[in-house]
């Protein structure tokens, strides 16, 4: 059972106050449920670990007291060589306790990172497609990816550490206490200044990286523009190398400006504190001495007391800092439970396809007064939209870009929810569907389709992914999609990567488009949608393609989206979009009867192929009248 996600709300206030360590000791709780699904026994033996080295510590100073005293005072060889075993024993103990825990902590790291990444990933994939299109989620996935493969366990390992450091700090108090109460008070006096100096630091170092967010994926995005084949094409031919590149330059050197600054605040008041702390060691440390040399204490003793001092400072400035570092990892761990208490509104969306029996019969689609508005839009993308495409016709639908035509596409297979109005598949209304259940109704092809980095078999196959290891349905989809010597000219044919990030063969646009179109036809789905599905082809393979789509549309309900007015005449029903909302509906004859907007658009585009007339002969000059 996955462990609860901790309240982000929580952590509103960034000042360390009871309610802070509150909040830590919550995210700790939830990383170490985490790590305990990773790996109970690496766990366990992380904190076995720091047990025996933080006893460890302690016992070596005691056995150093030991050792001079034994010189000093008994002046026995032997016993003093014992004790020397001992300590040589307990050294030797700790590396190896050292070592162990390191083992773990490397093992555990590498764990968790890939379970905290898996988390993020499963997670995306539960929310709607709306979310990636708010660049408030986005801003906090990035956030979520940034350190989670480190923070959870620098969490963990701060808060083990401390236990570790406490335990060390009861020995040294215990150690102490002979000298005086006093000596226990200047220990952690000593200790204190630092702390300060680091939890300030944690808080503005969140603090940057927080504000710094927006900016980050602004400097990726601008190195991917300056790095990625799709983009360096342009940037080559438009020559805007040297511009992006200052636009890069100027958001990283905004960055150094911000880190030297906090790194020059820190130093100062560091030192300044640290000052403090060492000024503190040293008076104490000088009233041993005194002690000493008037024979209040022994020789071992004040060996033991001002190992246990400089020890114990740095063993108590360690322990809070661990504090603070805990308290600066779990402003991180904050990012991450932001992002995981997103609500999941589309948990079944990633179920697993099964084969099932396949649906032989194709649907009737109806939208009923259909309006949608993107989130934050100042306007609707589609306005009360009534339609209805009966068993297995085919509807073409054009307009204008932006008439709402695609949106059509996104609300019928789930991307989005129409703001109001319905859309029903054999009177169910989508809205009432499983993400899952719906998505496997529908075969798309997108015009901004993806090409896939990936082995033609992977990008055909996961059209439909309970086949994508039968060859025989995949070589179907390519044929069907007129992709079969695209296939035969690959070296490895169905193996062979596609796209050059990886060392693949690269298509043209019309090769991937087919490939695309494959994608489309591997699923077992009785509602077909094309959006654009030639734009990348020449009038020779679009022909084709369409001739082998008149078939292929059988027992099938189908929608084609395209600009190409010679391709819609196939369909049974050309629907006309203009500022979403349908202003005609019609055959092509009809259409072109009506004389309205489609008629317009279609003479248009006809007009580019007819030929020019031919000019006028110039007219000859009449010859001049005789003279009368």
């Amino acid at each position: 059972m996955a462990a609860a996600v901790p309240d982000p709300k929580a952590a509103g206030e960034r000042k360390l106050r009871a309610r802070d360590a509150v909040r830590v000791l919550g995210h700790a709780r939830w990383t170490l449920g985490m790590v305990a699904e990773v790996d109970r026994g690496l766990i366990v033996a992380l904190l076995v670990t720091q047990l025996l080295d933080a006893l460890g510590i302690v016992a070596i100073a005691w056995v150093g007291k030991r050792i001079v005293d034994a010189v000093a005072y008994s002046r026995s060889l032997r016993t003093a060589l014992v004790w020397v075993a001992i300590e040589l024993a307990l050294v030797a103990g700790k590396s190896l306790v050292s070592q162990l825990g390191g083992w773990a902590q490397l093992v555990l790291r590498s764990k968790l990172g890939l379970h905290v990444n898996l988390l993020i990933l499963d997670k995306a994939a539960r929310v709607s497609y709306a979310r990636f299109e708010d660049p408030a989620f986005v801003n906090a996935m990035s956030q979520a990816r940034r350190e989670a493969s480190s923070r959870p366990l620098d969490l963990v390992n701060q808060v083990l550490a401390f236990g570790r450091h406490a335990i060390t700090l009861a020995g040294f108090a215990a150690l102490l206490w002979s000298l005086g109460p006093w000596a226990v008070l200047a220990l952690v006096a000593t200790a204190l200044p630092p702390f300060w100096a680091e939890a300030r630091h944690a808080r503005e170092q969140f603090a940057l990286q927080r504000a710094r967010t927006l900016r980050n994926r602004k400097s990726f995005y601008l190195e991917s523009v300056l790095t990625t084949e799709q983009t360096v094409k342009e940037v080559k031919l438009f020559q805007l190398a040297r511009w992006l590149r200052d636009r890069y330059a100027e958001i990283l050197l905004s960055f150094q400006v911000e880190e030297l600054g906090l790194a020059r605040r820190r130093a100062i008041s560091a030192f300044a504190l640290g000052l403090l702390a060492t000024l503190a060691l040293y008076g104490t440390y000088g009233w041993i001495v005194a002690r000493t040399v008037t024979g209040a204490i022994t020789l071992g003793s004040m060996t033991l007391y001002v190992m246990v001092l400089r020890q114990g400072q740095t063993t108590l400035q360690s322990a809070l800092q661990a504090v603070a570092r805990a308290y600066e990892d779990d402003l991180f761990m904050t990012n991450l439970a932001e992002f995981m208490a997103v609500p999941d509104d589309e948990p079944d969306a990633a179920e697993p396809l099964e084969e099932g029996p396949p649906d032989l019969r194709a649907p009737e689609i109806t939208l009923e007064d259909v309006t949608f508005r993107y989130p934050g839009g100042a306007r609707d993308a589609l306005s009360h939209v009534s339609l209805t495409l009966g068993a297995g016709e085919t509807v073409a639908l054009v307009g204008k870009n932006g008439a709402g035509k695609t949106t059509i596409i996104k609300l019928l297979v789930g991307l989005h929810r129409p703001t109001s109005g319905r859309i029903l598949v054999d009177g169910v209304d989508v809205a009432t569907m499983t993400m899952s259940a719906l998505r496997k109704r529908v075969g798309v092809i997108f015009q901004d389709f993806a090409r896939l980095q990936l082995p033609m078999r992977d990008n055909v196959g996961v059209g439909w992914l309970p086949a994508r290891d039968d060859d025989a349905a995949i070589h179907t989809a390519i044929d069907d999609a007129g992709a079969t010597e695209v296939v035969a000219r690959l070296p490895q044919g169905l193996a062979t990567p596609l796209g050059r990030a990886f060392g693949g063969d690269d298509l043209s646009g019309g090769q991937w488009q087919r490939v695309a179109l494959a994608r489309a036809f591997m699923r077992k789905s009785r509602i077909l949608v094309l959006d654009e599905p030639t734009a990348a082809m020449d009038a020779e393979a679009e022909h084709e393609i369409f001739q082998r789509f008149r078939d292929l549309k059988r027992d099938r309900t189908a929608i084609l989206i395209t600009h190409r007015f010679s391709t819609v005449r196939m369909a049974d029903r050309i629907v006309v979009f203009d500022d979403g909302r349908i202003v005609e509906e019609g055959t092509h004859d009809q259409l072109l009867a009506l004389g309205g907007t489609y008629a317009h658009m279609f003479e248009l585009q006809a007009a580019g192929y007819r030929p020019e007339p031919a000019p006028a002969p110039a007219l000859e000059a009449a010859p001049p009248l005789p003279p009368t």
